[in-house]
């Protein structure tokens, strides 16, 4: 399938050399583009892609089926709307929207256009997580009860060019990265059913240390802490805290409490790692005299781990749902529920009170990348 890259940022080199690598046979970028002219030329150039075209020449580019958006969150409505009045399927990276409102407008052109949509977060379709939902699966933990998700980091003005937007609205760590965590959960248990947070700014003003804006300083204007608690539609409780003021914490990315065991799971953000298993059985040997190991075990991938950190395999698999005619699993369903999690949290810091939510998604199949290659 022939598609566009518009924007071309940061995240950008990430998708283009991920999908160039990895998904050659089902992808093929013909073009970039970007409010940035020369931005858009330097990044083809680089990457060896066909074309480098104004956002105006890229949606009128008519053997381009697909397009990718990559631009700041503040655009995305906008533009997600215009590259379905082009007659194009989308692929936008998160947050989709950034309220519910704005994305149930664009989900509902593209039904009337008979086009499809995928959104990212799509980490949860890579080996490691898909790993974890066979061992679920599998029974290796038990029945699932409980399960602790932690972003801890001390912001993205250690190392991003330009982390200004992450402290204006739109920004923040739950727009930024609850999307990993929360699509991982709806991967593994199916959608939430209520949610309630507190929220929390340690700092007014955040200073850069990143080049090339080192040495100033960022106003924030969005809560820059979360701890909440969620209750999946199937029972489990999920607690979890969303950071960028912790500088060092060894709390587990996730990690799931069941029945007859513990699984520590790899990092939702990134692309590779493996789940970790304890079993009851470490624990009660004790009891028949036995002396049991107190650690964990590593577990095997149920298919090939092809990188750390990828971006791209939602658009493949969305490629390939469009080929044969089937739903898509990084869809606009889980797209807009995430965004309800979202503000639902929001929300809920803003009142103390709980909320439930009003939207839901289907659990997705589970899926080997190797479909797409």
């Amino acid at each position: 399938m022939k598609i566009g890259i518009l924007g071309c940022g940061v995240i950008s080199n990430t998708y283009i050399q991920e999908i160039q690598r990895i998904y050659e046979k089902t992808l093929e970028i013909v073009a970039v583009a970007d409010m940035d002219q020369a931005r858009a030329k330097a990044t083809a150039e680089k990457y060896q892609v066909p074309f480098a075209l104004t956002v105006e020449e890229l949606l009128a580019y008519k053997d381009i089926q697909l397009i990718v958006n990559l631009t700041p969150p503040m655009a995305h409505k906008e533009l997600n709307m215009r590259i379905l009045e082009s007659g194009k399927h989308l692929f936008c990276e998160k947050p989709f929207a950034l309220t519910v409102e704005d994305a149930q407008e664009v989900a509902q052109l593209a039904e009337e256009k008979g086009l499809y949509i995928g959104a990212a977060p799509d980490t949860f379709l890579t080996a490691p997580i898909q790993s974890c939902r066979k061992l679920l699966e599998d029974g290796w933990i038990g029945k699932p009860l409980y399960v602790t998700a932690n972003m801890m980091s001390p912001g993205v003005e250690t190392w991003h060019p330009s982390p200004r937007a992450f402290y204006a609205k739109g920004g923040g760590p739950l727009y930024d990265m609850a999307g990993y965590y929360l699509s991982t959960l709806i991967c593994l248990f199916g959608p939430v059913e209520e949610v309630f947070a507190y929220s929390g700014k340690a700092f007014e003003k955040r200073r850069i240390y990143s080049k090339p804006l080192a040495g100033s300083t960022v106003k924030v204007e969005v809560p820059t802490h979360y701890t909440a608690v969620l209750k999946m539609q199937n029972g489990v409780l999920v607690n979890m805290n969303m950071s960028f003021d912790i500088w060092y914490s060894t709390l587990p990315k996730m990690e799931i409490y069941g029945t007859d065991g513990t699984m520590t799971m790899p990092d939702p953000n990134m692309s590779d790692g493996k789940a970790s298993i304890f079993r009851k059985e470490q624990v009660i040997a004790g009891a028949y005299g036995v002396q049991g190991e107190q650690k964990s075990y590593e577990m095997p991938l149920r298919n090939q781990n092809v990188a750390e950190y990828t971006r791209g395999t939602g658009v493949a698999e969305l490629a390939l749902a469009i080929e044969t005619g089937k739903k898509n699993r990084a869809n606009v369903g889980m797209a807009i529920h995430i965004l309800e999690v979202i503000q639902g949290m929001m929300e809920s810091a803003n009142t103390d009170g709980c909320c439930r939510m009003q939207t839901t998604c289907e659990q997705p199949p589970m899926w080997d990348w190797m479909e797409a290659n």
